[in-house]
């Protein structure tokens, strides 16, 4: 070892383990050092240097909370600062614009959500985006760009490229490369994901998953996608696809999918294929606020189609549980009514082994549509607590 290494070694260390705390904090919100000794492996010393460090810096602030599962007295919680920087999270759905400011600690500013055609033309829909930034922005007072943006869409991104793969809700938007178009028309960087991924890390870092590390999302609305956390930290795959359940295959001879198989898990149990059978046995166009209302009522054949839909779904996400052994499955989406979430769940106690089912718990997600947007401002945070 040079002279020059034992020199730079110690301060590479000290930079890494920085990192691993703001990391840490930025996706799980205001912690104990207690709590950020054990999920970040670094001594009780280093943290402690480093927390002094961090709020001397003005990074770093001291409240008073509760943490996830937390027990006894509330212990002193460390959180990153609000400052003055302010992030965006971008949320596309298949007829939705969601857009919201907010600051490092994860307050909200300012919200807006508005119904957009999103299929016809992208370039309409990435140039309502960047009004609705700059609108919010400055309703919210902030005077400066946004730190960061992340944006959410329906269907698999390409991590290496950044652009749309096929199978999205938006076939329109396919190959495209949204996240530099978007950020040609605000000016400063954006980050694309998918929205399934997004949900996971909204309700790890917002709602029902809070404090649980090991935990499968799964979106059912006008398409079915899941996003998983393992260790934390979220599972894309080696292209970005992974969690493409509603092109798993659950019937041979099934209906065509949008994708060119047949039979796939989106044709039996998606909010289309639901309003699908609806409409003709009510005499009318359904919507999917009609399918809410009719299950919150007990229609007994809606009740009927979301339990169907339910054992579907329930059985595919078996399979990858009896794999990955997560601790929690949080159902979101458009249909996560009480009776699909029960249908799910009694499926996949039913076909997984008693030895992974029984620890594992399956849960409507607590933050409704808003899970993949709250994901969106928790990344980032995290682009920005770590640059």
């Amino acid at each position: 070892m040079t002279d020059a290494d034992r020199g730079t070694r110690p301060s590479r260390l000290r930079e890494l383990s920085r990192s691993l705390v703001l990391t840490e904090l930025a996706r799980s919100g205001a912690l104990s050092q207690a709590s950020l000794v054990r999920s970040t492996g670094l001594s009780r010393a280093t943290v402690a240097s480093i927390a002094a460090d961090l709020r001397a810096e003005g990074r770093l602030a001291v409240i008073q909370g509760t943490e996830p599962g937390g027990r006894g007295r509330p212990p002193a919680l460390l959180q990153l600062c609000s400052g003055t920087d302010a992030v965006v999270g971008v949320d596309f759905g298949h007829s939705h614009l969601t857009v919201a400011v907010a600051d490092l600690a994860g307050t909200i500013l300012d919200e807006e959500r508005v119904p957009i055609d999103v299929h016809g033309s992208p370039d309409d829909a990435l140039d309502a985006a960047a009004s609705m930034v700059a609108t919010l922005l400055d309703r919210a007072r902030v005077g400066q760009a946004p730190a960061h943006v992340v944006m959410g869409v329906p269907g698999p991104v390409d991590l290496r490229t950044g652009r749309l793969r096929s199978g999205t809700v938006l076939p329109t938007w396919e190959g495209l490369d949204a996240g530099s178009e978007l950020s040609r028309r605000i000016g400063c960087a954006v980050t694309v994901e998918n929205d399934a991924n997004l949900g996971a890390v909204g309700e790890h870092r917002f709602g029902a998953g809070r404090g649980v590390d090991h935990l499968i999302f799964v979106k059912v609305s006008t398409g079915i996608g899941a996003g998983m956390l393992l260790g934390g930290k979220l599972y894309r795959g080696s292209r970005g696809t992974a969690g493409e359940i509603g092109h798993v295959q659950v019937r041979d001879d099934g209906a065509l999918c949008r994708c060119g198989s047949r039979g796939c898990l989106e044709t039996v149990s998606s909010a289309g294929a639901a309003l699908a059978l609806l409409s003709p046995a009510h005499g009318r166009t359904m919507t999917v606020d009609d399918l809410v209302a009719l299950a919150a009522g007990g229609d007994p054949g809606t009740l009927r189609l979301l339990t169907d839909m339910g054992t579907a779904i329930g059985r595919v996400i078996a399979a990858v549980a009896a794999n990955l052994d997560p601790e929690l499955v949080i159902i979101g989406g458009t249909v996560a009514t009480d009776a699909l979430v029960a249908g799910i769940r009694a499926a996949v106690h039913r076909y997984t082994q008693p030895y992974v089912s029984a620890e594992m718990t399956v849960v409507r997600g607590a933050l409704g549509e808003r899970a993949s947007l709250l994901g969106a401002i928790a990344l980032a945070i995290a682009a920005v607590a770590t640059a």
